[in-house]
């Protein structure tokens, strides 16, 4: 027997035409191995006429009125994929007051206001899933629910955005900025403001919320202060790769004794560890945890395919719940509160590239107590830079400055206080 459940969808842009060929593709073995008919009954555009390379299934209508989709009263589930705030919002909020199970894609939305939609969606007794907010091909936050349920997260360590991780992938590769991000437009992976994903907002948001699932905490976006890629030249890439290390983009959190410490920022991870190996659009995370060790989960990042198969797998769970009457909300509670710090504000070691001479630098550090190692022409191994001294030479030289993963001075603690080792992934 074959249950139909109505569906409406908000947006028709790279995620929903994805979404809308993936549901096409697997209509078919949907009805067959789960016994559910997902039937597109109408999608909200803001232009009717606009140019669309997808097709939508028959008997799907076209509309451009949010409310008539939100408050229809037959669609029993809402895909918000439209990639606005405000909007979205609101149409979730009106989903979720009409008893609809809402799915969505929406980092920026879910990274701001998803507890209070998760409230919402409690209160009202509907589902609330956006497994495609992070990491589009990795369903992380089912296994942070599911596979740590019982273990103690330490860590967190990921490349989270898959247009950055591309354009650094082109830059290593001989591109020049300009040339790897015009190529990610082409290719469909960047957007046409690609602001977000180059500063690290993008990779942010997300952390913000992996922080939720890993460790119950609340991060803003003026906490982790995220640092982008745009700073970076091809030749600092490649340099970097020359010397045993990868640049890339990333985002991390961890407990250290009571604190939360946090950073997205290009980081030089040596090319012996895996997250250096991660090139393209591909996304990895690692998570260090008391029971598991260290795990390492892979996928794809940027594309519509990817992202939009991850929606449709929330939705076939949103829809086995209606049909069999049951609600979930993926939304941890939250946990004692710890502090939150920046990684950054710590004392590490970090690769130079700067044009200034091997005496310059070495004078600089007799004179502020960090040492200098030359790596190879107009780059250098710094060591033992406080966050004061990386801000002054930074402010006085032209140098570009990259930490080094794992290589960060943990403040001490009170010989009295009883912690639990943590043991650093990256």
């Amino acid at each position: 027997m074959t249950t139909t459940i109505e569906v409406g969808m908000l947006g028709l842009g790279t995620v929903g035409s994805g979404v809308v060929e993936r549901l096409t593709r697997s209509a078919t073995k949907i009805e067959q191995t789960q016994g559910i008919r997902l039937h597109l009954a109408a999608v909200v555009v803001n232009h009717l006429n606009a140019h669309r390379s997808v097709q939508l299934p028959i008997g799907t209508r076209l509309t451009d009125s949010l409310t008539n989709v939100v408050c229809d009263q037959q669609i029993q589930l809402i895909i918000e994929v439209m990639g606005t705030v405000a909007t979205a919002k609101a149409a979730i909020v009106a989903a979720l007051n009409q008893g609809k199970a809402v799915v969505t894609a929406n980092k920026d939305l879910i990274a701001t206001a998803g507890p209070e939609l998760a409230a919402l969606a409690k209160k009202r007794g509907c589902d609330l899933f956006y497994e495609a907010s992070v990491a589009g091909g990795i369903p992380i936050l089912r296994t942070l629910t599911d596979s740590y349920a019982t273990d103690n997260v330490q860590s967190v360590s990921g490349i989270i955005n898959g247009t950055a991780n591309y354009i650094l992938s082109a830059m290593t590769a001989g591109q020049s900025y300009e040339q790897a991000l015009a190529a990610a437009q082409t290719a469909g992976y960047a957007e046409a403001d690609p602001t977000n994903d180059v500063a690290g907002v993008d990779a942010a948001y997300k952390l913000m919320i992996l922080s939720r699932f890993a460790f119950g905490q609340e991060l803003t976006l003026s906490q982790i202060r995220p640092v982008g890629i745009t700073a970076l030249t091809a030749v600092d890439c490649q340099l970097a790769a020359e010397n045993g290390w990868g640049v890339k983009l990333l985002a991390q959190i961890q407990q250290h004794v009571t604190g939360l410490y946090c950073r997205v920022a290009p980081v030089a991870i040596p090319t012996n560890q895996s997250l250096s190996q991660i090139n393209g659009v591909q996304n990895a995370i690692v998570i260090q945890s008391e029971a598991i060790g260290t795990g390492l989960y892979t996928g794809p990042g940027a594309g519509s395919t990817a992202t939009a198969n991850s929606v449709l797998n929330d939705v076939l769970v949103a829809a086995k719940h209606l049909i069999s009457d049951h609600q979930a909300v993926r939304n941890p509670e939250p946990a004692a509160p710890l502090t939150v710090a920046r990684l950054d504000q710590l004392t590490q070691t970090y690769l130079g590239f700067s044009t200034v001479s091997q005496e310059e630098l070495k004078r600089r550090a007799n004179e502020a107590d960090f040492s200098v190692e030359f790596v190879t022409a107009n780059c250098y191994r710094i060591a033992a830079l406080s966050a004061v001294q990386r801000d002054k030479l930074r402010a006085e030289l032209p140098i570009n400055l990259i930490p080094i993963a794992n290589t960060t001075v943990w403040p001490q603690t009170s010989e009295n206080t009883i912690t639990t080792p943590v043991n650093v992934a990256i």
